[in-house]
């Protein structure tokens, strides 16, 4: 069944894509070069579908290099007014990438379902296609897992990642929003997480303010029935008590920017390990899926993240910091970074707070 009504999506997906109109655009951006877009299977070996989107490759013929067109998958909780503000928001956070050292793909246009000027049919991003394989946890060389010696690679790759976003802080938190430059993209309300739909919340100019809305948002979904619906008493208690412990966060984040008024930094939320691009060696070439990106306090943004986590023990409620995140402080330590690294191995409150 699950596999039926993924097939089924992937040819809905594919029936709204005006492939001509794809190739006409990227030819367009390309100088004229002849293009043509291939729609991968959606499911085993060559699938380029993710969790959140659909992918289809656009082949150049002048170099044989390929672009990604990168469609959101589309179900009923999720608004298209909101699939468009990501869309825009991914585009605006990859474009402000291109002027960081991050190996992030480049974007090269976006299109928003209902613009007169939109004749793909869908709201798409057309970016680059990356080098490398998704890291799994697999070690370098065909060797099926990493060992803690052979992740050390990741976790220096990381390092150089953090050390390079801290040279970019921002004045707010919040979304990204194209702006007047690719440097200059505007900090803008939040309108999603990780999981869920928000009513649009922002920018915020302190820590504090920004954890109290998310925790008052989520709250506001459970006394409406939204959220949690087996246990919404003890889920509004768990949300009662990160509310009371807000200020604690935000004091924390406030101490690890030395900036008055405080600065903000962009992270990537989802940053689990597939979202990271790798060589044989396990070098990290490139860091994909930066929908729902946002800009955030610098303990959540340069502390322990999913990456580093025991997930296992998360979702246990045996949380604590791990071995791999005293490793990447290590790391950070190594390049110099102490600031980073003193984040990064002082506490998990931010890691645990998203997912309590």
């Amino acid at each position: 069944m699950f596999e039926a009504n993924v097939n089924f999506e992937v040819q809905s997906i594919r029936a709204r894509i005006n492939d001509q109109a794809v190739c006409e655009r990227a030819s367009a951006l390309k100088g004229g070069v002849k293009c043509e877009i291939e729609h991968p299977p959606a499911r085993g070996r060559g699938s380029l579908m993710g969790c959140a989107n659909y992918h289809a490759r656009i082949r150049l013929t002048d170099d044989n290099s390929a672009w990604l067109i990168r469609v959101p998958r589309m179900n009923s909780s999720i608004p298209q007014s909101l699939v468009n503000c990501l869309i825009r928001s991914e585009y605006a956070a990859i474009k402000f990438l291109e002027t960081t050292k991050v190996p992030a793909p480049r974007a090269f246009d976006y299109g928003i379902l209902g613009d007169s000027n939109n004749r793909v049919g869908v709201s798409y991003l057309l970016i680059e296609e990356m080098p490398g394989k998704t890291w799994l946890a697999q070690g370098p060389r065909g060797k099926r897992f990493a060992d803690d010696k052979d992740k050390e690679r990741i976790w220096n790759s990381l390092a150089d990642v953090l050390i390079e976003l801290r040279q970019h802080p921002f004045s707010q938190a919040g979304s990204l929003l194209p702006g007047p430059s690719p440097s200059q993209p505007i900090v803008s309300a939040i309108a999603s997480d990780r999981f869920l739909v928000l009513s649009p919340c922002g920018p915020f100019n302190t820590s504090n303010d920004y954890y109290t809305s998310l925790v008052e948002q989520n709250m506001a979904l459970i006394t409406d029935g939204q959220l949690f619906t087996f246990f919404p008493a003890n889920a509004y208690i768990v949300f009662l008590y990160l509310k009371s412990r807000v200020q604690i966060l935000a004091a924390k984040s406030i101490a690890h920017s030395v900036e008055v008024p405080e600065q903000f930094y962009l992270k990537h939320v989802d940053d689990k390990g597939d979202h990271l691009m790798v060589d044989e060696e396990l070098n990290v070439v490139g860091i994909i899926d930066w929908q729902m990106a946002r800009v955030v306090p610098a303990g959540e943004a340069f502390g322990p993240s999913l990456v580093t986590a025991d997930m296992g023990a998360m979702y246990n409620d045996r949380s604590s910091l791990t071995f791999h995140d005293l490793a990447l402080t290590h790391s950070l330590k190594a390049k110099g970074a102490a600031g980073l690294a003193n984040i990064m191995g002082g506490d998990e409150s931010s890691r645990r707070f998203f997912w309590s």
